[in-house]
This record gives C-alpha cells, structure tokens and sequence, in this order.
C-alpha cells in the first residue's frame, strides 16, 4: 500500500474589492490583531491542489509549503467583544460536528466526506 504524504500549504485570496463572489467557500482564514477580528472566507479550487499532489509525486516531502491562489467570497472584521459572544454557540457547533463526523469513520479509519 502506497505510503500516505501529508502536506501543508498557504491559500491567499484575492482582493474583496475587485473578486466577484462564487457560490461557496471551502476555506476559512481566521486572524486578530488587537481588539478586532477577522475571518476570511475563500474559494480554493480543489483541482489545483489535486494537480499540485500529481506533479509532486516522488519529489522530497520536506518542500517549503506550496502557496495556492484562491478567491475570496466574503471578509468580515468585528470587534473582539462581539467575536466572544460566538464562544458558547460555536463550541455546541463544534461538538454536534465531532459526533457527526465520528460516525461516518470507515473501517479503514479514513472519514467519508461528501456522503
């Protein structure tokens, strides 16, 4: 059995200004800088990514992380007090999801997504 690669990279996403919206984000980038906070949600197409893993085939996994060009759908910066009001509802979203995605483990111990 062919030995699985892990690898890690950047996504960046365009200007909000000059990007028309797609339908979907697949990417959330989450920062804060002194009392704000911000998420950035951008479209990365995945046959980028799927074509970087073909080319990279055979060569040394211990790359610098590649860089992929995405699309950002939306930016949302909001203060730090109203981002900690979302503390308690997002940790019950997190938790409905880790028993929901802990049920569709296969038995090879790999997660079916898009199911």
């Amino acid at each position: 059995m062919a030995e699985k690669r892990v690898m890690q990279f950047k996504v960046l996403g365009e200007d909000p200004l000059q990007a028309g919206a797609p339908l979907f984000s697949n990417f959330v980038a989450i920062s804060h800088l002194g009392r704000e906070v911000q998420l950035e949600f951008i479209f990365l197409d995945i046959a980028q990514v799927a074509q970087h893993f073909e080319n990279s085939k055979g060569q040394d996994a211990n790359q610098e992380p590649p860089t992929f060009q995405g699309k950002t759908v939306a930016k949302l910066v909001v203060p730090s007090w109203a981002f900690l009001q979302l503390k308690q509802h997002m940790g019950g979203i997190f938790e409905k999801l880790e028993i929901e995605e802990s049920g569709q483990q296969e038995k090879t111990g790999e997660r079916a997504y898009g199911v």
